[in-house]
């Protein structure tokens, strides 16, 4: 079901409102001097009070029956907070979930993801694992060496290698053979986690419920990739408003330094490369939700990865620029801006480097 204009921007408003009053600065700061982890008020406030975990999970599975349109939208407004919770991994572990069009699968997790009763992660690239079956059941080995919110996560999907190629499974982190290792992270409001599997027990997914498999594997990756685009483009008209705020305050020769010309010059060129990142971001989303109702999956990967490396560049420069633009303050541990550059950097190396993204570009454009 897709929403109106109106719909989505009461949907925007009501995330911005729910987040920047639940979640202020001074409560992401405490969760940061805590030594990290996540708000778990916060988490069952937004899972079971706004359902905002099921936007895109369709209703018969206990969501609210959006697209992934509309799931963009959400997640922007994470990236401006960086709300200390775990909704992208959830929200990419939901998708994968949905992308390989597994009935059974679907009814048996995607209720518990809505509802906000299991925190998830995806592992979709970047692990060597390996699956196998024995005696009708499917164990997963190997390792995964960077898990957002590996250390918090009840259910992992994860992508493993098996002799029919590559699959999706299910696997419980609390079950036997697995074994979780927290890294220390750049970005402490997102930690990282090392997750050892070692004959895991495993749920096999998509398996006869699709005649390719590897297009709903492509559409998962693909939705990982335009999910952290999105919250990427959040994060960086945060840091777009937190300049301009400043630059009308701060004083100089008796005048706002934001009424300098170089100044303004340099605003106009963050809005410029701010506005491009959100127009990509948004029309990688359209193409998403499109490929979910069976359309134009051929062409995604590609623009999954195009608005992944514009996006994930674009926060870095904004971040960078909000630190340098604040003067001596913006580098001190007490302001903020160092949150954004952390989250910006980390990102960059989450779901694959800006580079990587480009050759995937380049390899579609037949470069």
């Amino acid at each position: 079901m897709r929403a109106s204009d109106d719909e989505v921007e009461a949907l925007r408003a009501t995330a911005r409102s729910f987040l920047t009053g639940a979640l202020p600065p001074a409560r992401v700061r405490a969760v940061l001097e805590a030594g990290g982890g996540y708000d778990r008020d916060a988490w069952h406030t937004l899972t079971r009070d706004l359902s905002l975990t099921g936007i895109a999970i369709p209703e018969e599975f206990g969501g609210a029956g959006y697209t992934f349109g509309e799931l963009g939208v959400v997640l922007q407004e994470f990236g401006a907070t960086l709300a200390p919770v775990p909704f992208l991994p959830t929200a990419v572990a939901a998708c994968a979930v949905l992308a390989l069009g597994d009935l059974p699968a679907r009814r048996a997790l995607l209720p518990e993801l809505a509802a906000g009763d299991t925190v998830a992660t995806a592992v979709l690239t970047g692990a060597a694992l390996r699956a196998e079956e024995r005696g009708g059941a499917w164990f997963v080995s190997g390792n995964a060496p960077h898990v957002p919110d590996g250390v918090h996560a009840h259910l992992a999907v994860v992508r493993a290698d098996t002799e029919a190629g590559g699959e999706l499974l299910a696997v419980r982190l609390d079950a036997g053979g697995v074994t979780v290792r927290p890294l220390t992270a750049l970005d402490p409001l997102r930690p990282i986690a090392a997750v050892d599997f070692d004959g895991a027990p495993a749920t096999l997914l998509g398996r006869g419920s699709i005649t390719r498999p590897w297009l709903g594997l492509e559409l998962a990756v693909s939705a990982q990739l335009v999910a952290v685009a999105c919250e990427q483009v959040g994060g960086a008209a945060r840091c777009l408003d937190m300049i301009v705020d400043y630059l009308k305050t701060r004083e100089q020769f008796g005048v706002p330094i934001g009424s300098f010309q170089a100044l303004k010059h340099r605003c106009a060129d963050m809005l410029t490369s701010l506005e491009a990142a959100r127009s990509i971001a948004d029309d990688a989303c359209e193409r998403v939700a499109a490929a979910f109702a069976g359309d134009g999956l051929a062409t995604l990967h590609a623009t999954a990865a195009a608005a992944a490396a514009w996006c994930a560049d674009t926060y870095v420069h904004l971040a960078q620029e909000n630190v340098q633009l604040h003067g001596g303050i913006g580098f001190t541990w007490e302001h903020d801006a160092h949150l954004h550059l952390r989250r910006a950097r980390a990102d960059q190396l989450l779901y694959g480097t800006p580079r990587e993204q480009r050759r995937v570009v380049a390899a579609a454009m037949g470069i």
